[in-house]
């Protein structure tokens, strides 16, 4: 099997062998793909230019075949120059990264996350805050993966979320009524939620979709923590 000149995006690269890399790209039609580019780490000014073309946040065209998981890289070419990241918008793309190495399944094909990734590398170019470009990206990206927060009712009952309730949120079971004196972790107040599901971002919901869209993930995620995680302390 051969693909030819399909969109891509690198997401992780490390390594792999003497000379060569082993690359996660992002593709619309295939997903994930993990395919080597072999003898980009060698000296030659020819290796050297394939190498510079895998950089993350870059526009790319690649083609790649083989009938393993892991595939060989045939060409590689630029679309357009990458995004020019800097600071805390850099480990936010940095992030975002991170977690679709995490989240998608090898070549499954899902144009619509491919395309949501642009729009966010976009926006990350731009002036919104971003902590809103984050939630916004993590909370849709959650209802395409099949794991939406439903905001605004009951998990059980379907009863409305009220403004002036307080609920627990259950990873793959939703929200419930929470009578507690005190807050827990997992316990977030009726009006952000709705706030949120609105996508009405101010500061007390601001602070709440981080802590949800941490916990959420988290539960898909698994035990391991991200790496890029740290680069925001």
């Amino acid at each position: 099997m051969r693909v030819e000149l399909q969109p891509a995006y690198v997401l992780h690269t490390r390594h792999y062998r003497d000379t060569s890399m082993l690359v996660d790209f992002f593709t619309p039609q295939y997903g994930r793909v993990s395919a080597v580019a072999k003898g980009v780490r060698a000296v030659s000014k020819t290796a050297k230019q394939k190498r510079s073309l895998l950089q993350s946040f870059k526009p790319l065209l690649i083609s790649w075949g083989g009938k393993s998981d892991l595939k060989s890289l045939f060409h590689i070419e630029a679309q357009a120059a990458s995004y020019a990241l800097q600071g805390e918008r850099l480990f936010s793309a940095m992030y975002i990264n991170e977690l679709l190495t995490r989240l998608l399944q090898a070549e499954e094909e899902n144009d619509e996350i491919f395309y949501l990734y642009q729009q966010v590398l976009i926006q990350l170019n731009l002036h919104d805050p971003v902590d809103i470009i984050l939630r916004r990206f993590e909370l849709t990206l959650l209802n395409i993966l099949g794991y939406g927060l439903q905001l605004e009712s009951v998990a059980d009952s379907g009863e409305a979320i009220a403004p002036d309730g307080c609920y627990q949120y259950f990873p793959e079971r939703g929200f419930s009524p929470y009578h507690g004196a005190q807050p827990l972790k997992n316990s977030f107040n009726g009006a952000d939620l709705l706030a949120i599901a609105v996508a009405d971002f101010q500061p007390a919901a601001r602070a709440a979709a981080k802590r949800l869209c941490r916990q959420a993930l988290g539960f898909y995620l698994g035990s391991k923590p991200l790496k890029s995680r740290e680069l925001f302390l």
